[in-house]
């Protein structure tokens, strides 16, 4: 007797998502390089220069968390792992910060 087992669903996304968020962030690469040399140029004011290359820092970021490393598939998953590794780092920095902060003093002497 022989079962047959259904076909496992694909999960994540297809081939054609992913070359479009490789071109995605191609882009989001070159739009920080141009800017980065209309800074150095003088052409634009370092602060707005760092501000556009920051928000396109963010927004590659975000485009690889949510497509190549599945969070926009796996969110309800990594929920449970992510929210309490978030709270404990949390705490840690704030457990160890006044070890951090006052042992400068010591090592200074």
């Amino acid at each position: 007797m022989t079962e047959t087992h259904a076909a496992e669903e694909h999960h994540g996304g297809s081939v054609k998502i992913y070359l479009m968020i490789f071109g995605a962030l191609v882009i989001f690469t070159m739009v920080s390089f141009v800017v980065n040399g209309r800074v150095r140029a003088g052409d634009m004011a370092a602060e707005s220069g760092f501000a556009i290359i920051l928000g396109v820092a963010i927004v590659k970021a975000l485009l690889v968390a949510m497509i190549f490393m599945h969070l926009k598939w796996d969110w309800g998953r990594l929920y449970f792992i992510i929210v309490p590794v978030v709270i404990l780092g949390t705490m840690m920095i704030i457990v160890l910060l006044p070890d951090i902060v006052l042992a400068w003093r010591h090592a200074v002497k």
